[in-house]
């Protein structure tokens, strides 16, 4: 059985600023991301996991840090649920984002987000964690779901929620769950 447990990481400097970044090693997590990680490695502390693999990315390394040492699992960096290629809004405020398609706006298309997501999810047998952010864990969950980029606007990704996928039998099991049922439990024990 393949299951995966994508959380995003907690909040971050850039994420209180509200700067678009793909920087490896600016923005740590602010105090209030700290807290968030602990508090869901308190709640993963039962799960049956297999390992930890974050992006390369700073707020995603010190979310999974804290989720480890509160687990006892090992973390591995893995650049495939790295952030989404920003192009030239890389370090710049949020709004300055239009609507649009990605590839309209000379970021990293739908596609490669998710291809890279899914070959990353796909990759191995057992309980996984991975630590990654919202845009990628977004494209992931929709390919799931079968929705393109345009129609998973709607789905929000929220500070070190959980989402859930039965990669096996392609079913998600949660959707940015900040505290997952006894099912979600059930289903990683």
């Amino acid at each position: 059985m393949k299951k995966a447990i994508l959380i995003r990481h907690g909040e971050s400097e850039a994420n209180v600023r509200g700067i678009l970044s793909e920087e490896l090693e600016y923005y740590n997590l602010t105090e209030t991301g700290r807290s968030q990680a602990e508090r869901m490695g308190n709640i993963l502390r039962n799960y049956r996991i297999d390992g930890i693999f974050s992006s390369p990315i700073l707020r995603t390394r010190e979310t999974a840090d804290i989720i480890s040492g509160i687990i006892g699992r090992k973390v591995e960096i893995m650049d495939d649920i790295r952030e989404s290629g920003l192009g030239g809004f890389n370090g710049k405020p949020f709004q300055s984002l239009p609507f649009g398609g990605r590839e309209d706006l000379g970021m990293e298309s739908w596609a490669s987000l998710v291809k890279r997501m899914i070959g990353a999810l796909e990759e191995r047998e057992g309980n996984y964690i991975f630590v990654s952010h919202a845009l990628p864990i977004r494209a992931a969950v929709s390919h799931y779901l079968g929705l393109n980029e345009l129609d998973s606007y709607g789905i929000e990704i929220r500070f070190t929620s959980i989402s859930a996928i039965d990669i096996t039998n392609g079913k998600v099991l949660c959707l940015g769950s900040l505290k997952p049922s006894k099912k979600i439990e059930n289903a990683f024990s």
